[in-house]
C-alpha cells in the first residue's frame, strides 16, 4: 500500500539533535496505524535540505554531522537518508562536491540528490560536473553499484518522496507517501490481456481503484499530521516497479498491448497510465507531490531489463517516453568507458524536457567499470536485478560551459 515513508528533517533540528523525539512518536504511531489497517510498509526514509552556496564554507563539519545523522536514523530504523546538493546556481561548488564524494562511501546508508535544473534554467556546468561525479563513483566500485544512491534531479519538487531526488525545505519536519499502485494496474491489465476489458474499460477501472486508495492514503496523512504534528507534504502515486518477479512496469505495458515492452506502441500506452494517474490524483483531492508517472527503472523491473537484454531500450526511448510523464532516466546501466561529455549531454536533453514542459524529471546512470555495451552487470543487492550495459552513442559533443547558467528566455 505505502511504498515509503520520507521525513524530512529542517537544518536547524539537524544541528541541535532535536528532531529525534518527535520522530521516534511519529513512526510508532505510523506502524501502530499502518498495522491496524493491514497497511505494509516497505520502507521509513529521512531527506535533509540542501547544501546551498552559503555552506561552501562549512564542509569541513559535515562528515560529523552525518555520521551524527545517520547514527539518529539507525535509530529510528531507517535505512536510507538524502543529502542534496543544490547545483543549479552559480559554479561556486566544488568544496560541497567534493564533501558529498567523500562522505557517499563513508556513510553506505546515504543518497545523493545533486540538483541540476530548476523551473527557470539549467547549469551546464553543472551537467558535466555531475557526469564526472559519476564517473569518479564507479570506479570506486568494481561493478558499479555505488551509483545506485547518486541521482542528478532536474526540476524535482521539495519534499518529494522518492530516492534519489528527495530533498527537505522549510524549518519544520514534513512527511510525504511514496505509494504502491502497480499492484492495482497488473490486476486490471491482465483482463486487458485476456481480452475481457477494453483499455477504456481498463483506464476507468484503474482512475476508480486508485481514487479510492488515493483518499484513503490522504485521509491517513492527514490523521497523522494532526495526531503528531509533522506537517503532511502529500503523495506521490507513481507506477514504480519492484525486482522480485511480481511488481514490474514492463509487464504493465506489455499486457495493455505494447508487446514486447519497448516496441512501438509504448509511448502512447505509458501516456494511458500518466493520463489515469493524473486524472486520479485531480478527483481524489489528495495531496500530490513528486512524479506522480511512471518510473522506467531498468535495473529494478524484471520485464525492462529483459527488454533491454533484447536491445529494445535507449536513452532516446526513454527520454521520449518521459515527454507523457515517464520519470526520466533511472537506474541505467552504461559502458564504463563512456566519456563524460556524453553523460553530460544526455544530463542536458533530460534537463530540457524537465524545464521546458514543466516536469520533475531525474537522471540515474551507472557506468560499469570494466563492463562494454551488451556485457552483463553482475549485481549481488535486494533492490536490483541484471541486465546488459547499454549503448552509449560516442559523440564530439562540446557545449561552452563559460556563461555556466542558461536560462530560458520564455
Amino acid at each position: 500500500m505505502i511504498r515509503a515513508i520520507t521525513l524530512g528533517v529542517p537544518a536547524h533540528m539537524v544541528d541541535t539533535g532535536s528532531a529525534e523525539p518527535q520522530l521516534q512518536r511519529f513512526r510508532a504511531l505510523a506502524e501502530r496505524q499502518l498495522a491496524a489497517r493491514n497497511w505494509p510498509l516497505r520502507t521509513l526514509r529521512l531527506t535533509l535540505p540542501p547544501l546551498r552556496e552559503e555552506h561552501e564554507e562549512e564542509m569541513f563539519a559535515l562528515p560529523a554531522r552525518l555520521a551524527s545523522f545517520s547514527e539518529m536514523a539507525q535509530r529510528l530504523g531507517s535505512r536510507w537518508f538524502c543529502l542534496p546538493v543544490d547545483l543549479t546556481q552559480g559554479e561556486n561548488y566544488q568544496r560541497r562536491l567534493d564533501a558529498a564524494f567523500g562522505t557517499l562511501f563513508k556513510q553506505p546508508r546515504m543518497f545523493l540528490n545533486l540538483m541540476v535544473a530548476d523551473a527557470q534554467g539549467i547549469n551546464i556546468r553543472a551537467s558535466h560536473d555531475v557526469a564526472r561525479f559519476m564517473l569518479n563513483v564507479a570506479q570506486r566500485s568494481n561493478n558499479g553499484f555505488d551509483n545506485f544512491r547518486v541521482g542528478a534531479s532536474l526540476c524535482c519538487p521539495a519534499n518529494a518522496p522518492f530516492f534519489p531526488f528527495s530533498r527537505h525545505e522549510g524549518d519544520t519536519l514534513k512527511f510525504s507517501f511514496a505509494l504502491e499502485t502497480t499492484d492495482i494496474a497488473l490486476e486490471l491489465s491482465e483482463l486487458v490481456r485476456q481480452k475481457k476489458r477494453s483499455l477504456g474499460e481498463f483506464s476507468d477501472e484503474f482512475i476508480a481503484r486508485l481514487i479510492t486508495r488515493l483518499g484513503e492514503i490522504n485521509a491517513f496523512g492527514l490523521e497523522l499530521q494532526a495526531a503528531t504534528g509533522i506537517d503532511y507534504a502529500g503523495l506521490d502515486a507513481s507506477l514504480a516497479p519492484f525486482p522480485d518477479g511480481n511488481i514490474s512496469v514492463g509487464r504493465l505495458l506489455e499486457n495493455l498491448g505494447a508487446r514486447p515492452c519497448g516496441s512501438q506502441g509504448s509511448l502512447f500506452i505509458t501516456s494511458i497510465l500518466t493520463n489515469a494517474i493524473k486524472t486520479a490524483v485531480a478527483r481524489s483531492g489528495a495531496l500530490a507531490v513528486g512524479f506522480n508517472g511512471v518510473m522506467f527503472s531498468v535495473l529494478e523491473d524484471d520485464v525492462l531489463a529483459s527488454a533491454n537484454n533484447r536491445r529494445a531500450l535507449s536513452v532516446d526511448t526513454l527520454n521520449a517516453w518521459s515527454t507523457v510523464c515517464g520519470c526520466g532516466l533511472d537506474m541505467l546501466p552504461v559502458p564504463g568507458s563512456t566519456l563524460s561529455e556524453d553523460i553530460a549531454a544526455i544530463i542536458l536533453d533530460t534537463a530540457a524536457l524537465a524545464v521546458r514542459l514543466t516536469k520533475p524529471l531525474g537522471v540515474r546512470l551507472l557506468p560499469i567499470p570494466g563492463k562494454e555495451v551488451n556485457e552483463l552487470t553482475q549485481f549481488n543487492f535486494d533492490f536490483l536485478c541484471n541486465s546488459r550495459v547499454m549503448q552509449i552513442d560516442k559523440s564530439d559533443v562540446s557545449f561552452p560551459t563559460e556563461n555556466g547558467r542558461w536560462n530560458y528566455r520564455y
